[in-house]
């Protein structure tokens, strides 16, 4: 499956060398200055613009006045952030020219000059940051926060240079904005234009910015750019915003007499809102409120009926509970161990039922194509579909403890049991996928048709073959290809690829030349050219698979597992269980196919 964010990182690569980086420091007629052009994309990371280079030199100057000339399409933000403190660090007057384009990252590292000149024609972009990153939801969560944390600050950099609130100019960012040369001077990115006699159609292109590849963005140029928000709509222009307005003592009085209204208002607003809401009851762990559900707390109980009763997950807006936060972090543990459950479909289980019935794609043979005249029949097909059905499995455990450690123990040991089922009951019903997928794959590698094969002694080149006939045999059949299960001697296999020069295909750590992959050791996945590989545990030798995620779908009921409790008066025990109701079928057999090895 094409990743676009791989396609726009390899498309920013491609550019950056066909049009090399270049940076040099020359001294100037004057004395005591000099000139640093920077020209090309930012960071050693694309072979572009090295911090790691150019920010000792620029420290090493010993000039009163530095030029800095700047043409590039951005880069990686942290190299740019670092030449940017370096500018702004330096003693020397710092002036930059933006010759061309001054995009992305090389934007705010324009923004560090004392005095910044927009050459005739130049433009300038500013946009949200961006990136590439792979993991499960947290992972990505972490990426999209890292991401704002990241556009915040550079929205910040632009308010110092420009001024403005950071929050208006990072709504600019989000949009993708670009800027001509006088456009520049008006938001306030700019001081003056290189000559103030200069004439200039806003939209017009910097003739240097053409030889950078500009697909990676939304648009390719300010021609191609929807204007700029006004500077003075956003209060960004500097002039406007550092104009302090005469203060009189009827404007004082003013000022005094809104204040005072508002917090009239705020009082009045306060007294009129109703009392809060109780908190509700609340637990530090599972331990803590098992201990008061056998203790008899009456709180405990409605809160035990209301997990059992209700797909309940902690605790919402408007909830009179306060958030238990160990609910959520034994979904999170169940759902963190179920690796295969997650890489497929999930949907909730009905509420009623001991089989579950479902439809499935038998045949299809309805086919779209041009009329081929005014009046003529369309083509004619129809689609076969066949039920079937799969039971509702129940799956759990249950530990028994004596009422002496349920009341005297701490409740960090019924904590500890409750972790123990939530743990096994992840196993349990994980393996009931696994088995599955394994089952289904090796119902496909008896049949006599095998559309996927691969060499046993397989090259790298092999295997980048094998990943473009998934790719297509997945697009021909209408479903994405969204990754692949494989055994643990072929996750092996793939750590030792190598090109014709004898280089890793797969980056397990660091930089390394030619690389297409990277694995990820410890979370048994990994990705080869933008497909995501993961071990399908005990799997025979030679286990290769690809799917769509709507292979195989996995019904359970909400919010399992279930927690039961009973009481023996008679040896003064209490038994614990956890358990829940799943089901798993496949409804799309032709989403996944496996690989026939040394074929």
């Amino acid at each position: 499956m094409p990743n676009p964010i791989t396609e726009r990182r390899d498309r920013f690569a491609a550019a950056v060398r066909d049009t090399p980086a270049r940076w040099n420091i020359e001294t100037t007629d004057e004395p005591r200055s000099s000139r640093l052009h920077l020209y090309g994309a930012i960071g050693g990371w694309f072979g572009g613009v090295d911090a790691a280079e150019l920010v000792p030199a620029i420290r090493d100057m010993d000039v009163d006045t530095l030029e800095v000339f700047v043409n590039s399409p951005g880069g990686d933000v942290y190299d740019a952030v670092a030449i940017r403190n370096a500018l702004r660090q330096h003693p020397a007057r710092v002036v930059v020219t933006i010759d061309g384009l001054a995009a992305s990252a090389a934007s705010f590292i324009a923004c560090a000059g004392d005095e910044v000149v927009m050459g005739e024609n130049a433009e300038v972009m500013i946009h949200d940051a961006w990136t590439i990153a792979m993991g499960d939801a947290e992972d990505m969560r972490k990426a999209g926060d890292d991401l704002d944390r990241l556009s915040d600050n550079i929205a910040s950099m632009y308010a110092a240079k420009a001024g403005g609130e950071p929050a208006a100019w990072r709504e600019l960012m989000k949009a993708e904005t670009w800027y001509s040369a006088a456009e520049a001077v008006a938001a306030g990115l700019a001081d003056r234009l290189d000559s103030e006699t200069t004439t200039e159609t806003a939209g017009d292109e910097a003739p240097a910015g053409n030889l950078f590849d500009l697909s990676m963005y939304a648009h390719a140029g300010r021609r191609a750019a929807a204007a700029p928000i006004p500077a003075a709509a956003l209060a960004t222009n500097r002039e406007e915003t550092n104009t302090v307005p005469e203060i009189t003592e009827d404007r004082i009085d003013q000022l005094l007499t809104q204040q005072r209204n508002e917090f009239e208002r705020i009082v009045l607003a306060h007294a009129a809102a109703p009392a809060p809401a109780d908190a509700g009851p609340s637990w530090p762990t599972a331990g803590a409120f098992l201990k008061d559900l056998a203790g008899g707390s009456s709180a405990a109980m409605a809160f035990y009926e209301r997990m059992t009763a209700d797909a309940y997950t902690g605790a919402g807006t408007g909830d009179t509970n306060t958030p238990n936060t160990w609910v959520r972090d034994a979904i999170h543990l169940i759902n963190r161990n179920r690796r295969i459950i997650n890489t497929f479909s999930r949907q909730p289980l009905p509420a009623e039922g001991m089989t579950l019935e479902y439809l499935q794609l038998s045949t299809n043979s309805i086919s779209v194509s041009k009329q081929a005249k005014e009046g003529d029949d369309l083509p004619k097909g129809k689609i076969t579909l066949k039920a079937d059905s799969t039971p509702v499995e129940t799956y759990g455990g249950y530990t028994e403890l004596s009422r002496q450690v349920i009341d005297r123990a701490n409740a960090a040991y019924l904590t500890t049991a409750n972790t123990a089922m939530d743990l096994e009951y992840a196993r349990a019903t994980e393996e009931v996928v696994r088995d599955l997928v394994r089952e289904i794959i090796a119902t496909q590698l008896a049949g006599d048709t095998h559309p996927l094969t691969l060499g046993a002694a397989a090259t790298a080149y092999d295997w980048l073959d094998l990943v473009v006939d998934a790719a297509d045999l997945f697009d021909d059949r209408g479903y994405t290809l969204d990754g692949s299960l494989v055994s643990k001697d072929v996750f092996k296999k793939l750590i030792r690829l190598e090109d014709t020069n004898g280089n890793s295909l797969m980056r397990v750590w660091g930089q390394g030349t030619n690389q297409v992959g990277e694995l990820d050791l410890t979370g048994l996945k990994g990705d080869l050219a933008g497909i995501e590989f993961r071990i399908l545990p005990d799997a025979p030798a030679n286990t290769i698979e690809f799917h769509n995620q709507l292979a195989v779908t996995t019904w359970e009921s909400a919010n399992a597992p279930f927690k039961l409790q009973d009481q023996n008066i008679l040896n003064l025990t209490e038994a614990f269980s956890k358990y829940g109701y799943l089901a798993a079928a496949s409804q799309f057999p032709d989403a996944i196919e496996a690989v026939k090895v040394g074929a």
